[in-house]
């Protein structure tokens, strides 16, 4: 792929975003030297203008603590680098994966999983990637799985596995809210299953001691109570039940991961992964770290892109990813330390 079809990146963006009359809010296209100028998408309203040269529209926001620019791309498939016609016709709008909406936003995090892990894959590097995470250097690739959904083959099928632990501890739900869906999954059948939690400009969340913070959401108690089985041992329930707070997607996934790996074969281990930013939720990685038992320490770690990137940077055939995680932003801003 042409360096010129990559998203838009550092290089081609303005530094600062341009605010041409608050009312209609309008700016001026955030890509250098265009001079159309743009009105913004309103949260309830009009969807906002379309730059006819550049295909992008332009968000833009104010309050007390200031700013906030990014765009998206009304074709998503813009905003994809590895197989964008088959990730368009059969990955947006998938009765699997939730919010395909946001694919096509600068920040979106299920748009950079699928740029780097399907570029992983179409390289034949996810095993140095699943090898960094287990210390196990296997000269097997591994399936993937993104938002549990099989893309080793471009059938494109649910995950079986991810069905059964759906069935197992999310039938009966006291809250109307989504499954868990992991966001990456590495699985080599009879040896590791990796789930990972991947963020980009969002953050760890969690429950504290108390009520239901919304509608959708379960207290402390009952995510502990719901996500068990007394066949797991990769977390400490004890300690989580002293805590004052849990990251609860790292907890469901923890529990996932381990209840599937057992299910898969007995010899396989499980893996879970936060995969975050260079400089970001170290402190939220650590909390959690506290609570796995003491002899599965290294069943759970923090991972950065950036790592990523450093474990498979001379191979060149992830040339156009490289290029892309170089240019890549976010909030107008370069979005890794690379």
């Amino acid at each position: 792929m042409p360096v010129n079809q990559l998203p838009y990146g550092i290089n081609e963006l303005v530094k600062k975003a341009t605010l041409v009359r608050e009312s209609p809010k309008t700016v001026r296209c955030f890509v250098r030297r265009c001079r159309r100028e743009l009105r913004t998408p309103r949260r309830r309203g009009p969807s906002g203008d379309i730059c006819p040269e550049h295909g992008i529209r332009c968000h833009y926001s104010g309050s007390c603590s200031g700013r906030s620019a990014t765009y998206s791309y009304p074709d998503v498939g813009r905003n994809i680098i590895a197989s964008p016609k088959l990730f368009v016709e059969k990955i947006v709008g998938h009765p699997f994966k939730y919010e395909s909406h946001r694919l096509g936003l600068e920040n979106s995090e299920d748009a950079l999983s699928w740029n780097v892990f399907r570029s992983l894959q179409e390289a034949g590097c996810l095993r140095q990637i699943a090898a960094a995470i287990t210390g196990e250097d296997l000269p097997y690739e591994p399936h993937l799985y993104l938002w549990g959904i099989c893309t080793t083959d471009d059938m494109l099928e649910p995950w079986d596995l991810l069905i059964h632990a759906r069935k197992r501890f999310e039938s009966h739900l006291p809250v109307d809210r989504p499954q868990t869906e992991p966001d990456i999954a590495l699985h080599l059948p009879g040896k590791y299953l990796i789930l990972i939690e991947a963020k980009f400009t969002s953050s760890n969340t969690y429950y504290e001691r108390g009520r239901r913070k919304d509608s959708h959401s379960l207290t402390l108690d009952e995510l502990l109570d719901i996500y068990y089985d007394h066949r797991l041992t990769i977390l400490n329930r004890r300690k989580a039940a002293a805590a004052p707070r849990v990251a609860y997607q790292l907890w469901r996934n923890t529990v996932f991961a381990e209840w599937m790996a057992l299910e898969d074969h007995p010899r396989t281990k499980a893996y879970h992964v936060n995969l975050v930013r260079h400089g970001y939720e170290q402190d939220t990685a650590d909390e959690f770290a506290g609570l796995i038992s003491d002899n599965h320490k290294d069943r759970f770690r923090r991972l950065t892109w950036e790592e990523i990137y450093g474990t498979v940077n001379g191979e060149k055939r992830l040339e156009t990813m490289r290029r892309y995680m170089e240019t890549k932003t976010t909030r107008l801003e370069k979005a890794f330390q690379i």
